[in-house]
């Protein structure tokens, strides 16, 4: 009862008139194409979450939860019952009030991916009912029908095109097949390329990254170190790889995640020649805001398995006021939780100046989904359908 009076002090309660009828929830293990590996694991399956909700109307939407219990603490197992439990809760609510609850976390326990792939469902489901792509819905402020609560958060965009351009991230390979994929991402149209690094061995690591950039000579390149460095390795990581500085856009999460470790991170920020984001560190619109302000990273990484579509477009905004930058990333989410990734990236316009969105391309979800993003190149392009465009193959969810 006290979250329900705690739900009624905060506004839960307005009606919109369109109430959730039913929701599923799903283990969902798809398949990657190829292993892969980064400094925390190494993914030959991603176990996942798959959430459909039901409107009244007839409308049906789609949420992915794609737990990594060193980022949210999440596995499968955890998502699939706090998901179920507050399925339960959430059927018969009204859109609003619904999506006042997931925003404002009022249901305890703590569970980000858990509350991400509902809140995805609710908002495909709501743009599918207003009969427009999620990223025009999304844009749409009060005006949207039927409203979501967390709409003011992103704001209204001028007439946008949907269409976005990623990297490709590479997975800790030996060098040989590090140029074999390097040298594929460049006949299959990238411009940016993301090493992942911090694999325990820094020169194994540097040797990677030489290798990428020399067989992928016009691209620019992110590294990503999951926080696989000490400082000073990362430092001395770095310093390995100064004839090709320059080409170096960012560095990502170099060091060890939490508030006990940020001055590491700032140890980094500050002897090495280009931006450092952090991912694993940022949850909240005030991780991004202490983070930035005290010259800890440059920007930050946003990922709806860490805080929800209202959680990202909090941080964003934090991001921007606080003069800081914004990747948009994912986990080893299928073709559901990029499509929903994409559309949000677009409503929230310059405050994301990065993609990271490939997992899509790395796992194969066509057992059960068709339809959604399409991707010319490095170009991820929304469908102008209604919510997300996808398609869910016959018998599979509600």
């Amino acid at each position: 009862m006290g979250n329900e009076r705690q739900a009624r002090r905060c506004g839960v309660g307005y009606n919109s008139g369109v109430n959730i009828e039913a929701i599923d929830v799903e283990a969902w293990n798809i398949p990657m194409r190829a292993p892969y590996r980064s400094a925390q694991r190494v993914t030959t399956t991603a176990r996942n979450v798959l959430v459909a909700l039901r409107l009244e109307d007839g409308s049906v939407g789609y949420g992915e939860a794609a737990p990594a219990a060193y980022v949210t603490g999440e596995t499968q197992d955890s998502v699939l019952k706090v998901a179920r439990t507050r399925a339960e809760r959430l059927t018969g609510r009204d859109v609003e009030d619904a999506s006042r609850l997931l925003a404002g976390r009022l249901y305890p326990p703590r569970a980000p991916g858990a509350d991400a792939a509902l809140e995805m469902a609710l908002a495909d489901a709501v743009a599918r009912s207003a009969g427009m792509p999620l990223y025009r819905y999304l844009t749409g402020g009060r005006a949207a029908t039927p409203p979501l609560a967390w709409l003011p958060l992103v704001g209204t965009q001028p007439a946008i095109l949907p269409r976005l351009t990623t990297d490709l991230s590479l997975p800790i390979l030996p060098p040989a097949e590090a140029r074999e994929r390097a040298e594929q991402a460049v006949r299959d149209g990238y411009r940016a390329l993301k090493i992942k690094v911090g694999s325990g061995d820094s020169q194994a690591d540097i040797a990677r990254v030489r290798t990428v950039a020399d067989a992928a000579p016009d691209a620019r390149l992110l590294l990503d170190g999951n926080q696989g460095f000490e400082p000073e390795e990362a430092v001395g990581f770095v310093e390995g790889l100064t004839e090709i500085a320059e080409r170096i856009t960012l560095f990502e999460q170099p060091t060890k995640a939490g508030v006990d470790n940020d001055t590491a991170m700032r140890f980094v920020a500050e002897r090495v020649p280009f931006p450092v984001f952090a991912d694993e560190s940022v949850k909240t619109a005030d991780d991004a805001r202490r983070l930035i302000l005290s010259a800890t990273c440059a920007g930050v990484v946003l990922k709806i398995a860490k805080a929800g579509l209202s959680g990202v477009a909090a941080i964003a905004r934090a991001a921007q006021a606080a003069g800081g930058r914004c990747l948009f990333g994912c986990m080893m989410e299928s073709r559901v939780a990029i499509g929903a990734a994409l559309h949000l990236a677009l409503a929230l316009g310059a405050a994301v100046t990065e993609l990271d969105l490939d997992s899509h391309c790395l796992v194969d979800d066509t057992s059960l989904i068709t339809g959604g993003l399409r991707q010319e190149g490095d170009v991820l392009i929304a469908p102008d359908a209604p919510g997300l465009g996808l398609v869910a193959r016959s018998g599979t969810v509600l």
